[in-house]
């Protein structure tokens, strides 16, 4: 018996006509305009459509050299692939399907999170499979949790105002999308919407008919804190978070950048060898994807506006080192995560729209702030003196102490099997009598304190992990201490010590930068969750500087 459904994503498509003529001139360009696309106008069940398809020339496959190279026999395997595209208009909207490679044609003219918005008006809240999040305001993470047999959306653990859900799949009764094949249907959301699609006209329009009153329900209480968190609408603000973004590319003003993969094309990662940069006339060809190559691009291209250079431009994943076979791309905007302060207010850049960290959320990170700044440390660290370096004060700290109690080792780098690539890790500046671990740091931005909060964690996480690490700790104490410190065998990091200078101003949960607050914040969170290890932090005074009479 012939199937009656198939599998496929249903995109709807933002500023085109339902009319044949505006679906034409809309969608016929790029990848649909090239030589030996056929088009065709047809009619589904009375709605207006179009058909493109082409039968792709055989190519040699991105590995085969490669391979030949490897095992020293030549080969010359080919593939061949095929693709086609649907556009369809329903009642004020149009949608677009790709199959085989067609979905590379339908890029630039999606709604974004089309698919989750249906996703969450149809998946019953206590069958959950499939979340796909994006932390909010901190260190750039995506977390995917697939349960295969359901769960209710409230054991996922989201956190309310510091994660953005961009795919949610579930089960859902057939019955919901006008299907009749069987009880229940598989579907997920993002920007388009994976299900089962009717291969009979007149079942196809009216699921997409469906669809269309689907996205303009209510959103369901349980689900309703999943879509608290929207865009930064068009105004004054968003044009105000471009400006600061056009700021940043050009490596100015106090705002954190970072390479991320489009959530919709995290999973393909695994299969790209390199990276096709195109922003402007010349497409770059990467094998890895770096800020500065996009940095570049932006500033050679667009000089007075790098974020409309982001917006225009594309970066696509090839299976190829060559850049020539493509997986799949998106805007060049997508690819940059940006986070950024206006007041006590912080926003981030994430698929290339502006969202706001909640209120819930900023008022979480300083509640954080002020349990993580103790007035009670374990140790006084002494004024540090102007122009002294880091490495100076450490050892002064040493010298006031006594090696018995604090010894130096800043720059003294461990290497292990797992870190052995260029000098190694530092395991700390100090290490005290009571077994802890203390990083210090002067700082005039986030981006120094960035660093020693890294520092901190890959430390940390080796000591925790690693016995190869501990054991050359503990070499390294016994050798800089004169032997007057010892670590003992069963050592394990339980508690490490930020110590900061805050050039110009006395360290506050209100001072530290906002990036600074909410990257500690995560470190500390990170360091409690997964080993147990407790964070204090506490502020280094400035010598006074002393008057000419006084010198």
């Amino acid at each position: 018996m012939a199937p009656t459904t198939l599998p496929a994503t249903v995109y709807r498509l933002t500023g085109i006509t339902p009319t044949v003529d505006a679906m034409f001139d809309a969608t016929s360009v790029d990848r649909l305009a090239e030589p030996g696309v056929d088009v065709a106008q047809i009619d589904i069940a009375g709605a207006p459509a179009l058909l493109y398809s082409r039968q792709l020339p055989t190519a040699t496959t991105g590995w085969c050299a490669s391979l030949s190279q490897l095992t020293g026999v030549p080969l010359g395997l080919k593939r061949q692939d095929a693709e086609a595209v649907l556009i369809v208009g329903v009642g004020e909207h149009v949608y677009g399907i790709g199959f085989g490679q067609g979905y590379l044609s339908i890029t630039d003219a999606k709604e974004t999170g089309f698919g989750l918005r249906c996703a969450l008006r149809v998946t019953d809240p206590l069958d959950v499979r499939d979340v796909v999040r994006r932390a909010l305001g901190g260190i750039s993470r995506q977390d995917s949790t697939l349960v295969p047999g359901g769960i209710p959306i409230g054991g996922i653990g989201l956190r309310d105002h510091a994660e953005l859900v961009k795919k949610l799949g579930g089960m859902i009764r057939a019955s919901d999308l006008g299907l009749s094949h069987r009880k229940t249907v598989s579907i997920e959301g993002a920007d388009g919407l994976r299900l089962p699609i009717p291969v009979d006209p007149q079942p196809f329009l009216a699921l997409l008919h469906r669809l269309n009153e689907i996205s303009e329900r209510e959103v369901p209480p349980d689900f309703e804190r999943l879509e608290a968190i929207q865009p930064v609408p068009a105004g004054e603000l968003r044009d105000r978070l471009n400006a600061l973004l056009g700021d940043g590319l050009r490596g100015h003003g106090d705002l954190r950048l970072q390479v991320v993969a489009p959530v919709d094309l995290a999973d393909r990662h695994h299969e790209t060898r390199s990276y096709r940069i195109k922003i402007g006339s010349t497409a770059l060809v990467r094998e890895d994807l770096d800020l500065d190559d996009l940095r570049h691009r932006c500033k050679v291209q667009y000089c007075l506006d790098p974020v409309t250079a982001l917006r225009d431009g594309h970066v696509e994943m090839c299976a190829d080192r060559d850049g020539k076979d493509r997986i799949a791309g998106a805007k060049a905007i997508r690819w940059i995560e940006a986070t950024v302060s206006i007041g006590p207010c912080i926003y981030q850049l994430s698929d290339g729209e502006w969202y706001e960290c909640g209120a819930t959320y900023v008022e979480s990170i300083r509640q954080r702030l002020h349990e993580l700044i103790t007035d009670k440390p374990e140790l006084e660290m002494p004024p540090w003196r102007l122009g002294e370096e880091e490495k100076n004060y450490n050892l002064r700290v040493q010298d006031r102490l006594g090696s018995d109690k604090y010894v130096c080792l800043d720059r003294k780098f461990i290497r292990t099997p797992q870190h052995r690539r260029g000098k190694g890790f530092e395991a700390c500046d100090g290490f005290t009598d009571k077994h802890t671990l203390v990083h210090v740091k002067a700082a005039d931005s986030s981006e120094p304190l960035s660093h020693q909060f890294a520092q901190a964690l890959v430390s940390t996480q080796a000591l925790s992990s690693q016995p190869e690490a501990r054991a050359a700790f503990r070499a390294k104490v016994a050798e800089f201490s004169g032997g007057r410190l010892t670590v003992p065998e069963d050592f394990l990091p339980n508690k490490i010590v930020l110590a900061i200078l805050l050039k110009g101003k006395e360290l506050t949960p209100d001072s530290l930068y906002p990036f600074a607050q909410v990257a500690l914040v995560s470190m500390a969170d990170t360091l409690r969750r997964e080993h147990g290890v407790t964070v204090d932090v506490v502020g280094i005074p400035a010598e006074p500087a002393r008057s000419k009479k006084a010198a």
